[in-house]
């Protein structure tokens, strides 16, 4: 018989079992090749859902269709429910992070926003976050974050030259405020809901932004209902694929892979919107657009501080 070092007796490695793990060699490409196109999505189907209706409705059937999905996963899965003041906290993470946010937005893109700008705007919201997590959660902040926010907004008005004061006008606006609101949503729900479920968070806020919709639909004078098939399947797209469907491939990739990861990821939101905003919704892709969007992607990828952890990652060790 076989013995070790210390005269015991030489046993075999333990056989992973290949059924208890998911393939994650192919299967992480492949979720990280399907979560740009999905999310990038719903900046394009807000764009058209915005054309066959108010911007209320598309809210209100946003976050119908998505809470009816994450019910069924919280039915499943069972996850802990809030207590005390968390549903406060949640609450108002969803006026943030989801009224907000996608109110202004969509009013943007209503307005003539193109989708493509919307996305490169909302592209900033991470680095701005970073710039402002020292200050609500107490943490140290490095020179990536500042430099990356400066280049990407250098980025951001290259696109904007040729638009500002013409046919955009104030309407920039709104994207901007959604970006705020996004920023100010995701400080909020890592300072106090952070040890709360995801399939709770998620199910919460969307029912708190469903019921803040219906109660105010009666005031605002609009449909209840799309008016035709377009606005059916851009509603539905909006609830199950961009919403649900983004979440659950955001959430498997940052549980596989890290923030990093998934960060690296949503660079890639700005520049696949603008090219697919070309032949589905005619937005013209100028020559200001290209290079902005080049700029921009720097100053994420910078920010994000993706640069550095390449160079050591490909550093001899």
């Amino acid at each position: 018989m076989l013995r070790d070092s210390r005269g015991g007796p030489l046993t075999a490695p333990p056989v992973e079992d290949s059924t208890e793990r998911p393939p994650r060699r192919w299967l992480v490409p492949l979720l990280s090749t399907l979560f740009v196109p999905i999310y990038a999505s719903g900046f394009i189907a807000g764009k058209i859902a915005t054309a066959h209706m108010a911007v209320p409705t598309v809210l209100l059937w946003r976050f119908l269709i998505a809470l009816s999905v994450v019910l069924v996963a919280v039915v499943v899965m069972r996850p802990a429910m809030p207590r005390g003041r968390a549903w406060v906290h949640l609450v108002v993470t969803a006026l943030l992070l989801q009224v907000g946010q996608f109110s202004f937005v969509y009013t943007g893109l209503a307005e003539g926003v193109p989708a493509g700008v919307s996305s490169l705007i909302l592209g900033m919201a991470p680095l701005l976050v970073g710039l402002l997590t020292p200050l609500v959660l107490a943490t140290r902040l490095g020179a990536a974050p500042a430099v990356g926010l400066l280049i990407g907004a250098c980025g951001v008005y290259i696109v904007l030259s040729d638009q500002l004061g013409g046919s955009l006008g104030s309407a920039v606006v709104l994207p901007v405020l959604g970006m705020l609101s996004m920023a100010a949503g995701t400080l909020y729900q890592k300072r106090f809901n952070d040890d709360t479920p995801v399939a709770t968070s998620v199910a919460v806020q969307m029912a708190a932004s469903l019921v803040v919709t219906v109660a105010a639909m009666p005031f605002l004078g609009v449909g209840w209902l799309p008016t035709d098939a377009a606005g059916w399947w851009v509603s539905l797209w909006l609830g199950v694929v961009n919403s649900a469907g983004a979440f659950a491939l955001m959430f498997l990739l940052l549980q596989w892979r890290s923030t990093v990861h998934v960060s690296a990821l949503l660079n890639l939101v700005p520049a696949t919107v603008a090219l697919a905003a070309v032949p589905i919704v005619g937005e013209p892709l100028t020559v200001n657009a290209v290079i902005g969007l080049a700029v921009a992607l720097v100053g994420m990828y910078v920010g994000l501080g993706l640069l550095g952890r390449r160079r050591r990652a490909g550093s001899p060790s």
